[in-house]
């Protein structure tokens, strides 16, 4: 018999056979005066066609939509779809769960025992015999406990106890899948709810996105891997590339197990699973098993890691966007012609940290961005603030003035400005063999003694550009685990990547020392650790300034993947007059001649100088009086006897 052949009156739902079915269990007669449970179970069984009602159940199995999606996908029996239609109904309910716990009583519970379900059913079964029910109900409860419908999560057994028989099971439906058996749609309890970047319209993206759309919908079981340095970047383009397969995304923070019952909820909606993950370099991760669903799944993580599905598992990169998408967004972030070529020449900032960096920016400048509220964003912003558990934001701006060089150190300097702001266009137009493995980075090293102004030169770079800096923690970089250091150096480069930052990694021959002659499984892990630190830096698109006082501390490979090797030498005569003047300023009333013998006197570099001039402001605030030279003297013959010499009789 087909649905079509039924009766017109025989239009109720599975679930009210599986009540139908409960009814046949009432052996003695109908009362009027018999519990209004009873005379319930009595109409739901004549007006399922009364003695016929088994008939008539198993052709109307595939009336309902949900429930046929169910049985089709998972394989269940019969016996197995009329019993999740009947559990699921107790969640939503309430006279289900009175007829249920009447059924049940002197001990009534809400939800249906094993045994309950298999007396109810057992005449489903095929070769059912009248003579012998209590066989074909063993095997109608056996098959609800280890059949399909339990093994996928669709049935669920209720506080399970060891102690109980198992034909005192109590079975539940996850009310997600009850929701989405009654056509409700609702989210899994407890999955995350991320903030998503609301994806910008942007030629490029929407191409991107509409391409993987159109393959992901073309292959069964198909994956991608979505990477940014902005969680909330890949976030939001997953949910949108989810929304274009005509689908709403399944957040699963985890790559664990899926919870019971999840990936028949999967199944049911037609949810897209997206599961995201902190991947970190060397590391794969396996995602789930997913037994029955065959639609695609995407995952979002950081620039490093890998990711290992069943099935094919592609993998996007997300890029920055280029010159003039930069300045399209930026215009129409700041309203401002001005400030948003400004932005566009300094900041090569990703999609959504463009929206992110001109929010803030107003917020700074109260309301209305300017050049200087947009400088302070770049500290700030979600890319920014990530750093800091790696690195040490130096706000400080160091203008030119503070810089005392020589001509020929600040043209070195001059001419890596122009390298830094030139990076993202110089392979242009160059031949094919200068564009091989092209990076828009660049790496510098300075080399000197100790205050001779390499960290300042640094910033000083960093406020030139109109970029933020970041001095890198290696406290917080080196680990005595192995592969720890290699996995904060790659997040610290992903990180300062994305943000645009400058890095400053001071005393840096501490990560990128010579490699050494392979003694004992230390040395060849060490090496191996500057063997990836080494390739990492080069693959690096950002700016990256390493300081060090001695260049032979680093191993002569790391020489060629660097831009720039500037020594900083002791400065002369000359230059330590304008270091004394740069520092004391208009605060002393300290002569010509005094800033000469100064000058003679101090064989100092930079560092030396400002820390006797501290000194001296000290001792003269103290009596609240001017600079004078004496107090200058004293400071200075304070560092010679730091440093453990003796001072020149004529201080």
């Amino acid at each position: 018999m087909n649905a079509a052949d039924l009766p017109p009156q025989l239009t109720m739902r599975p679930r009210d056979f599986g009540l139908a079915a409960l009814g046949a269990l009432l052996i003695h007669p109908g009362d009027p005066a018999a519990a209004p449970e009873e005379r319930f179970l009595r109409d739901a069984l004549a007006a399922a066609g009364g003695a016929d009602w088994c008939l008539h159940a198993l052709a109307s199995l595939d009336k309902d939509a949900a429930l046929a999606r169910a049985r089709h996908a998972f394989g269940l029996s019969a016996i197995e779809t009329l019993a999740l239609a009947l559990v699921a109904s107790v969640e939503d309910d309430p006279l289900v769960c009175r007829v249920i716990a009447w059924m049940q009583s002197p001990q009534p519970s809400p939800r249906p025992t094993l045994a309950l379900l298999a007396r109810a059913f057992a005449p489903l079964l095929e070769g059912f015999s009248v003579a012998d029910p209590q066989r074909g109900e063993a095997a109608t409860l056996h098959g609800l406990a280890y059949g399909p419908a339990t093994r996928h999560g669709l049935l669920q057994a209720e506080e399970p106890n060891a102690s109980r028989p198992l034909c005192e099971t109590t079975l539940r439906v996850p009310a997600p899948i009850a929701a989405a058996l009654a056509g409700v749609a609702c989210d899994w309890p407890g999955a995350p709810v991320p903030a998503l970047w609301p994806v910008a319209a942007v030629p490029a993206l929407d191409t991107a996105l509409a391409d993987w759309a159109r393959d992901l919908a073309a292959m069964p079981r198909s994956g991608l891997v979505i990477r940014s340095a902005a969680p909330h970047e890949a976030r939001g383009l997953a949910a949108d590339l989810v929304r274009r397969l005509g689908a709403e995304p399944a957040w699963f923070s985890s790559t664990e197990a899926l919870p019971p019952g999840a990936e028949a909820w999967l199944v049911l909606t037609g949810r897209v699973p997206v599961f995201e993950i902190d991947g970190a370099p060397g590391a794969v991760i396996t995602l789930p098993a997913l037994a029955v669903y065959d639609g695609p799944a995407l995952v979002v993580t950081g620039l490093d890691g890998g990711v290992r599905r069943d099935g094919p598992m592609a993998d996007w990169r997300v890029p920055l966007p280029d010159a003039a998408t930069r300045a399209a967004l930026w215009h129409e972030a700041l309203a401002d012609t001005a400030l948003a070529a400004q932005a566009t020449e300094r900041y090569r900032a990703g999609y959504a940290q463009i929206s992110d960096h001109a929010r803030l920016a107003r917020l700074l400048g109260a309301g209305r961005a300017t050049a200087e509220s947009l400088h302070r964003a770049a500290l700030m912003t979600p890319s920014g603030r990530a750093l800091d558990a790696l690195a040490q934001p130096l706000s400080e701006a160091v203008p030119d003035a503070a810089l005392i060089a020589s001509p020929a150190l600040r043209a070195e300097l001059e001419r890596i400005v122009q390298r830094c702001a030139q990076r993202e266009t110089l392979h242009a137009g160059l031949g094919a063999a200068a564009r091989t493995r092209a990076s828009d980075g660049v790496r510098m090293l300075f080399t000197g003694g100790s205050g001779t102004g390499k960290s300042l030169a640094g910033q000083w770079l960093a406020h030139r550009l109109g970029l933020p800096i970041y001095r890198v923690d290696l406290a917080a970089m080196l680990s005595k685990w192995i592969g720890d250091t290699e996995k904060n150096l790659a997040e610290l480069l992903a990180r300062a990547e994305h943000a645009d930052a400058v890095l400053l990694f001071d005393e840096a021959d501490t990560l990128f020392g010579k490699r050494t002659e392979v003694a004992s499984a230390n040395d060849r892990f060490a090496n191996a650790q500057t063997n990836y630190l080494l390739q990492r830096i080069e693959t690096h698109s950002g700016i990256v300034v390493l300081t060090s006082n001695s260049r032979a501390r680093f191993d002569p490979a790391f020489a060629r993947r660097l831009d720039f090797i500037i020594d900083f030498v002791a400065p002369d005569a000359t230059a330590r007059r304008s270091l004394w003047q740069a520092h004391l300023g208009d605060a002393s009333d300290c002569s010509a001649a005094d800033l000469n013998r100064l000058a003679a006197l101090g064989d100092f570099a930079g560092g030396h100088v400002r820390n006797a001039v501290l000194a001296a402001a000290a001792q003269a605030r103290a009596r609240g009086e001017r600079i004078a030279y004496a107090d200058i003297a004293d400071g200075l013959r304070a560092e010679y006897r730091k440093l453990g010499r003796s001072a020149p009789s004529d201080l």
